[in-house]
């Protein structure tokens, strides 16, 4: 396989406005397990990881901006993760205030899909695939 290149996935980014909101977010709304918070270059990175992925999640460093997303931008759209019965999923996470931003949908007949809205207006999609 000449010219593509060898890599393995290690993991997802994102900037926070506010990293604590953020980190508790991820573990009391989705399950992800803490792996730790390190200083590096000025700002603070939360480790962590969910369903085999690992997330980081990092602050603003001294004189960086961090835009609003918005609801349409460039740059990563949604973190998807694969669940086993999306209406339980959407059912679990209301409980937990989290906001649905598309209830669940038939997209087509061997898939199911809803979204949610994490902090900093992160998507999440959460995918049932038929058996």
């Amino acid at each position: 396989m000449s010219g593509l290149l060898e890599c393995v996935f290690d993991h997802v980014h994102y900037l926070c406005s506010d990293i604590q909101a953020a980190e508790r977010w991820f573990v009391e709304c989705l399950g992800a397990e803490l792996l730790g918070r390190r200083e590096a270059r000025g700002s603070t990175t939360t480790d962590l990881l969910l369903g085999g992925a690992k997330i980081l999640l990092r602050g603003a460093r001294q004189g960086e901006a961090i835009g609003d997303a918005g609801p349409a931008r460039f740059g990563t759209d949604h973190l998807g993760l694969l669940v086993p019965d999306v209406e339980t999923a959407v059912q679990r996470l209301r409980q937990r205030g989290v906001e649905i931003f598309l209830e669940p949908t038939q997209v087509n007949p061997g898939l199911r899909i809803a979204y949610v809205q994490g902090p900093n207006q992160i998507r999440i999609e959460l995918i049932q695939r038929a058996k």
